[in-house]
């Protein structure tokens, strides 16, 4: 979190690195509230969606109903006094205003088509998205997530998470289970 906290002088403002999981909920329900007009997917992923007690920013991804509509997102952020980091076609990062500090908030934006598999990969965890790769490539596919789930040069899915599990021949697990635990999904050691 040491790139966050650079980006405004430390006297000015404080860069919150991390959040207990009950209190990133309320913000994100507030931020979802806030924007989802201008949405015709809203999801939030990362930790949030793995319910881990700590949390070090919020992340959503987003279908937006237009480009003018995307943009928008970044208004009703300002009206919620959201400091701006980054805006572009494909992602707005912000610094959310919580009683000791700012905290960071990420919606990513995806298409309809690739909805799914954005959303696979912003859940993570990391690592076990680093395993779904290697699953993905040990089966002569490729995990893109501007795309879907790759094979021989076309996407065969990438819609919906399930869909993506279920074109890698794997079971379905809830976002809780996507952990690692000694090189092994977490999901497939409940299995056993």
């Amino acid at each position: 979190m040491k790139k966050q906290v650079t980006l405004f002088p430390q006297d000015a403002v404080k860069i919150i690195a991390e959040l207990d999981l009950t209190e990133t909920e309320k913000t994100a329900a507030q931020i979802k509230a806030t924007v989802e007009t201008h949405c015709e997917l809203l999801e939030v992923a990362g930790s949030i969606r793995r319910q881990k007690s700590k949390v070090h920013d919020i992340d959503f991804v987003v279908v937006a109903k237009s480009d003018t509509e995307w943009q928008r997102i970044n208004d009703k952020l300002k009206q919620l006094k959201a400091k701006p980091n980054c805006s572009g076609n494909s992602l707005i990062k912000a610094f959310v205003p919580r009683e000791n500090g700012l905290f960071q908030v990420d919606f990513y934006r995806a298409k309809p088509s690739t909805f799914g598999i954005l959303l696979l990969v912003r859940t993570g965890s990391a690592e076990h998205n680093m395993w779904l790769a290697g699953c993905a490539i040990s089966k002569g596919m490729r995990i893109k997530y501007s795309e879907g789930l790759i094979k021989d040069g076309v996407a065969i899915a990438g819609e919906t998470e399930q869909g993506v599990f279920e074109a890698l021949g794997l079971p379905y697990p809830l976002p809780s289970e996507r952990e690692i635990v000694e090189s092994k999904p977490v999901w497939m050691r409940l299995q056993n």
